[in-house]
């Protein structure tokens, strides 16, 4: 591969090229990489034992050591991909802890989107549809026959396979009455169907007349109907080039990727290794096309600094940067790109840059310009942060320390304090 679009593959799938990956797939072909990097392995990941149950009055402690936890593993991970689209299900199935209110669930829901990350669209969403998480989060807990709760079967349509347009109001009556009985066991928080809760009379969904059951509904959209499967494709295509690639596909593209998704009976693996050896993915357009995420911002200062969740504390700064790890804003999760670019959120990817910049420097360390020439420091810099900065931002970064040394010569300590920061929020480190 070209090196340039090998680092680009990489930090789309790994966070950010890191020099071994470079050096490892440096004679690959770009489907010879493509396939390295999505070699996930099939051992299921365990989650920690402090994790996976909940402990009386630790929730919130819980919930920090999962953000920790989960970010550090972005960052360590021999499969960092897998936890590339962990994030992309946890986006588009969402769940939130603080409705949830349970490390347990939540963490079960996060490592069922991990293990089935590149397995079948279909059978994920059958599993995540039985689990708390998602019955509690979407009220489901509360569909009985005698009361419909459309919650679920509404965004199942909506927002998990099919979108918006594509359904009837009589269809969701319908599939919110097929849902009816899938709930919870009080006691254990476990799935339990109560049959006696179910609506087993005939519904018509989407024109079919059944004795509809939850699952049937999955199975229709998703399998049965050959129609509304192509749909879902190209929903979820568009939402999974989105996220790793670009705003706003050509329809030609999705339709393109979808067939692949429609044509391996909704196996994910095919579907992203389609997008990821596909020509468009290395165009100018996509190649600096996508902003980072405020996690994914986090686990490139992380990477590149050395320091973990435990030194850092990222969980106290990314609510303000806009995305929280395990509390989606809403059932339609997080928006992408343009979404993180505002004065507010980029305020708060300061005070980060800033708490980490503080660590950095204690006991003087990381004094990267001492002994430099104003152009040595940056390029000092640049290499630090694995920054390949545009002629302005280098222009610009050498201006500020020559004037620095112009006007307080003496006070190096705040130069090399300054530059750290301003590194970590050069346009060239936001950008995925």
């Amino acid at each position: 591969m070209d090196p340039v679009q090998l680092a680009h593959l990489l930090r789309r799938t790994e966070y950010v090229a890191k020099p071994d990956r470079m050096t490892q797939l440096a004679a690959a072909t770009r489907a010879e990489a493509v396939d390295n990097i999505l070699a996930a392995s099939p051992t299921p990941v365990p989650l920690p034992s402090g994790l996976d149950h909940d402990i009386d009055g630790q929730g919130y402690q819980q919930w920090v050591d999962a953000v920790q936890w989960w970010i550090d593993r972005m960052v360590d991970s021999p499969t960092p991909v897998q936890e590339k689209m962990t994030m992309f299900w946890h986006g588009h199935f969402c769940s939130s802890w603080e409705k949830v209110n349970s490390a347990r669930l939540m963490m079960n829901q996060n490592k069922l989107f991990r293990d089935s990350a590149f397995g079948n669209f279909r059978a994920l969403t059958h599993a995540m549809s039985m689990q708390p998480a998602m019955l509690l989060y979407l009220d489901n807990v509360d569909n009985e026959a005698s009361s419909p709760n459309q919650n679920f079967a509404r965004e199942l349509m909506e927002l998990f396979t099919l979108g918006v347009g594509n359904y009837s109001e009589d269809d969701v009556t319908s599939a919110a009455r097929a849902w009816t009985g899938h709930g919870i066991d009080w006691n254990t928080y476990d799935y339990l169907f109560r049959s006696y809760e179910h609506d087993s009379t005939a519904k018509v969904f989407m024109t079919v007349s059944r004795n509809w059951d939850g699952p049937d509904i999955i199975d229709f959209i998703l399998q049965e109907n050959t129609a509304k499967k192509l749909v879902a494709c190209k929903f979820l295509t568009k939402k999974l080039w989105e996220f790793f690639a670009c705003q706003s596909p050509a329809q030609p593209l999705v339709d393109e990727l979808a067939q692949v998704l429609f044509d391996n009976d909704m196996a994910i693996l095919p579907w992203v290794r389609a997008m990821l050896v596909h020509d468009e993915f290395y165009s100018t357009a996509t190649m600096q096309g996508l902003v980072r995420s405020p996690v994914d911002f986090v686990v490139a200062v992380e990477y590149f600094t050395g320091y973990r969740s435990a030194d850092i504390d990222p969980q106290w700064y990314v609510e303000d940067m806009g995305q929280v790890p395990y509390n989606p804003p809403n059932v339609a999760g997080w928006k992408t790109n343009g979404y993180w670019v505002n004065t507010s959120v980029f305020g708060a990817r300061a005070e980060f840059a800033r708490n980490v910049t503080w660590n950095l420097r204690s006991n003087d360390g990381h004094a990267i310009s001492d002994g430099l020439t104003p152009d040595q420091a940056v390029d000092a810099l640049a290499q630090m942060f694995g920054l390949n900065m545009s002629t302005p931002t280098r222009t610009a970064l050498v201006a500020f320390v020559t004037l620095q040394r112009q006007n307080e010569p003496w006070v190096g300590w705040w130069e090399a304090t300054n530059l750290l920061t301003m590194g970590m929020m050069t346009p060239e480190m936001h950008v995925a």
